[in-house]
């Protein structure tokens, strides 16, 4: 993808928590998951599910452009929220959620390319000065925000 690792996000969140430690506090994340990369790889292939990874990578990357992306797992993606792009966080996910519903109304596209994705967000506040614990937060939003997805696709 050329984005940064689970390593390089490591450093950064260890810096982050010296920051905080200083008074920093706006500081938030993001985290995105690719849906039915396993139902990609099955049907078309490990290439056709790396052409949906990167295109992935590639709306974040453009969505969150004031922000360090990460991509701490085979289909994870980690967005550390700052400056333009923390004070602008929910706007910035309704960006992202319509980008993904354009390439499901796309029929130009192969189906490995209208690609899915949940995201959930957390921010550090006056309870919660631990980033582990924002972390936490914003993969439970995202996989409630999964959730939501599945149970819409039943109706």
């Amino acid at each position: 993808t050329g984005i940064r690792n689970k390593t390089a996000y490591d450093s950064e969140i260890r810096l982050i928590e010296k920051k905080i430690l200083s008074g920093k506090k706006d500081f938030g994340i993001a985290m995105i998951d690719l849906n039915f990369l396993k139902t990609i790889n099955d049907s078309y292939g490990h290439e056709c599910g790396n052409i949906a990874i990167k295109k992935l990578c590639s709306i974040v990357c453009n969505v969150f452009k004031h922000s360090p992306v990460f991509r701490i797992g085979g289909d994870e993606f980690v967005v550390i929220l700052e400056r333009r792009d923390f004070n602008n966080a929910e706007n910035l996910v309704e960006k992202f959620n319509e980008k993904i519903q354009e390439l499901k109304k796309d029929s130009s596209l192969k189906p490995w390319e209208k690609i899915s994705a949940a995201i959930g967000l957390a921010f550090l506040d006056d309870n919660n000065k631990n980033i582990q614990y924002v972390f936490n937060c914003a993969d439970k939003n995202m996989y409630e925000h999964k959730k939501q997805m599945k149970a819409e696709r039943r109706k």
